[in-house]
C-alpha cells in the first residue's frame, strides 16, 4: 500500500524534490529555492480581468462623435426674452440729460430773470439784482461750453456761432460803453453833492449837463442791444443747445433794454414849466427820478438824502455791470475756444 502511494506521488513531483523528501529532518534547514535554481524568466501572471462596463454607457464604440443634447445649437426663447433691451437715445449729444444740474440751474434763472422783468417798483436794487442774475445765467452755459459734448456740437455749428460771436461782441461794446458813462457819472454826482451844501451853482449847472449826456447816450445803447438777435438754428439734432444759447441771449438782451433804457428816461425827465411837476415816466428808476427833480433851498436836506441814495445805487450798478462785462468777456472767448480746438 504505501509502495502504491509513493509511487503515485513520484509521477506529480521532480526528481531532485522527490530525494529531499526521504532525507532526514535535520537534514534539511535550509528553504527549498536554496536547493532548486529558479527560472529566469518565471512566467508571468495573466493580467486582471477588465472592469465591467457601466449600466448607462453601452459597450460598443461609437464610430462619430455626435453633439450632446444638453447644449443645444440655438439659444432658448426664454433667454431672448430675459436679454436686456438696448436702450437707444435719439436726442442731441450737444447736452447732457435734462435731470443735469447746470441745465435745470440755467432754465431756473432764466425763468427767475422773465419774472424779474415784470416787476413794477423799480429802483438801483432792482437793476442790481438783473444784472448779477445775468451773470450768474453766463456763468452756468460757459460751464455746459466746457462740457465735450457741447464743444462736439459747436464744432459741427461754427456757421451758426459765427453769428451768436458776433452777438456776444455787441454785448461787450455796449456794456463797455456804459461802464465808461456810469464811472463818469459817479464823479459827476459825487461833485454835485458837495456843490449842494455848498450851493454852487456853476456846479450844479455842470451836474444837469452831465444828467442830459449821461440820459441820452444809454438811450443810444438801447437801440444797439434791441438790434442783437440770435441766429436761427440749422440742426435739429442740437435744439438743445441752440435753444439753451437762444435763451441766455434773449435775457441778456432783455435785462440790458431795462438797465439802459431805464437810467436814460429817468435822467432826461424834465419839469412842466407850468405845473411844476416832473412828467412820469414810464419804466424809470426811482433814484435817478427822484434826484432829476429840481428841489428849492427849503428841501436841501431831502436833495442831500436822495443824492446819498443815489450815489450807492450807482456803486451797485457800477460794480454788477463790470462783473457782467468780465463775463461776457469770458463766455466768448470759451466759445472760440471751443471752435479752435
Amino acid at each position: 500500500m504505501l509502495q502504491s502511494v509513493q509511487q503515485q506521488t513520484a509521477k506529480h513531483i521532480p526528481r531532485g524534490l522527490l530525494s529531499l523528501l526521504y532525507l532526514p529532518h535535520e537534514w534539511a534547514p535550509l528553504p527549498i529555492s536554496h536547493y532548486i535554481k529558479l527560472d529566469a524568466n518565471p512566467i508571468p501572471s495573466p493580467p486582471p480581468p477588465p472592469p465591467p462596463p457601466p449600466q448607462n454607457i453601452p459597450t460598443k464604440m461609437v464610430g462619430v462623435f455626435r453633439r450632446s443634447l444638453s447644449f443645444p445649437n440655438k439659444a432658448p426663447a426664454i433667454s431672448r426674452q430675459t436679454k436686456p433691451r438696448i436702450s437707444r437715445h435719439l436726442r442731441s449729444l450737444s447736452l447732457p440729460c435734462r435731470s443735469h444740474p447746470l441745465i435745470s440751474s440755467l432754465k431756473d434763472e432764466i425763468a427767475n430773470l422773465r419774472s424779474w422783468s415784470s416787476t413794477d417798483h423799480r429802483d438801483a436794487v432792482w437793476l442790481c439784482r438783473g444784472l448779477t442774475t445775468v451773470k450768474l445765467v453766463h456763468d452756468y452755459l460757459d460751464d455746459i461750453l466746457q462740457l465735450p459734448q457741447s464743444r462736439e456740437s459747436i464744432c459741427r455749428l461754427s456757421k451758426w456761432v459765427e453769428n451768436v460771436l458776433e452777438d456776444f461782441l455787441c454785448f461787450i461794446d455796449a456794456y463797455g460803453i456804459f461802464q465808461s458813462l456810469i464811472l463818469g457819472f459817479r464823479e459827476e454826482h459825487v461833485a454835485a453833492h458837495v456843490a449842494i451844501r455848498r450851493k454852487d451853482k456853476t456846479k450844479l449847472d455842470l451836474y444837469t449837463k452831465a444828467r442830459k449826456r449821461m440820459a441820452k447816450e444809454t438811450t443810444q445803447l438801447v437801440s444797439v442791444v434791441r438790434g442783437v438777435k440770435a441766429a436761427e438754428g440749422t440742426a435739429v439734432s442740437e435744439e438743445e443747445l441752440e435753444a439753451a444759447i437762444k435763451d441766455v441771449m434773449e435775457v441778456t438782451g432783455m435785462v440790458s433794454v431795462a438797465v439802459f433804457e431805464g437810467i436814460g428816461a429817468s435822467l432826461g425827465s424834465r419839469r412842466n414849466r407850468w405845473t411844476g411837476k416832473t412828467k412820469k415816466v414810464e419804466n424809470g428808476i426811482l433814484e435817478f427820478m427822484e434826484v432829476s427833480q429840481n428841489g428849492d433851498v427849503d428841501e436841501l436836506t431831502v436833495r442831500i438824502e436822495k443824492m446819498r441814495d443815489l450815489e450807492e445805487g450807482i456803486r451797485c450798478i457800477e460794480s454788477s455791470t463790470e462783473k457782467l462785462f468780465r463775463r461776457l468777456i469770458d463766455t466768448r472767448v470759451s466759445i472760440l475756444n471751443a471752435i479752435s480746438n
